[in-house]
């Protein structure tokens, strides 16, 4: 499974002084390995490893108009949950697909882009997201299948463990844009 991916953090944070938004969401790419348990002819439970990539930009602005920009680079493996429902075939070998579930995320690495960032001191261990989304699947062969679908992951947790903020109410969850293709054998 490969998916090019659009991420980007919702970040909350008004202080007396400053005020720090997300600053874009950045073009990435995860890829894994899924797994789906069939449990009917309509529905399987589906898990994996995926290792994930995400981007935190934030845009901090002083009183004084002053602004910073600050860039993070934070690794993940995911490890999701899901149901994955299917539909009858659409045409001969073809069927629709939605799936649902929770994904938790251990985080592998992260990195300042810039040494003079000091917006974030520690990133969470851990992430935990909603995924959802909607796909094709297609019968390329006796054993194989071909499948792609678009999904969005959002973030429930606070990724910021840490921060240098006046005051700790600095909050950043992860969201994610997805497009998912993959084989199944």
């Amino acid at each position: 499974m490969a998916a090019p991916e659009f991420s980007y953090g919702q970040v909350k944070y008004n202080g007396e002084t400053t005020s720090v938004d997300s600053d874009g969401a950045t073009f990435l790419s995860k890829f894994g390995l899924e797994f789906d348990f069939m449990m009917s002819d309509t529905y399987a439970f589906s898990t994996g490893l995926i290792y994930s990539p995400k981007r935190l930009s934030l845009k901090a602005e002083n009183a004084d108009g002053t602004v910073i920009a600050e860039e993070y680079k934070i690794q993940y493996l995911q490890l999701p949950a899901t149901l994955k429902l299917f539909t009858s075939e659409i045409q001969p070998d073809l069927k629709a697909y939605f799936q649902i579930g929770f994904m938790g995320e251990i985080m592998l690495y992260n990195e300042k882009l810039e040494d003079d960032n000091e917006l974030v001191d520690k990133f969470q261990f851990f992430d935990f997201s909603f995924t959802g989304g909607a796909g094709l699947e297609y019968g390329a062969g006796v054993n194989t299948i071909i499948y792609g679908g678009v999904f969005y992951d959002l973030g429930l947790v606070n990724v910021i463990k840490e921060e240098n903020a006046p005051e700790d109410d600095l909050t950043a969850k992860m969201r994610a844009w997805s497009l998912k293709i993959g084989l199944k054998f």
